[in-house]
């Protein structure tokens, strides 16, 4: 079996997820362990950087079923 992409609409749609939960998580983390304010920009670069690179991943994880 070969690794074949699947697509891209799913793709996308595994990014927002994973970008949304890990940005809730660190999120949760700076704001009840540490004394940092709540940050904007912060939140957008957890959520683009860590949705852009799981969707890349994620793209060439399945194989094709024969």
């Amino acid at each position: 079996m070969k690794k074949e992409p699947i697509p891209l609409k799913k793709v996308i749609i595994n990014g927002v997820i994973n970008g949304l939960i890990f940005t809730l998580f660190m999120e949760g983390y700076y704001n009840f362990f540490t004394e940092d304010k709540f940050s904007l920009l912060r939140v957008f670069i957890h959520f683009f950087a860590f949705g852009f690179f799981m969707a890349l991943i994620f793209r060439y994880q399945y194989r094709k079923k024969n």
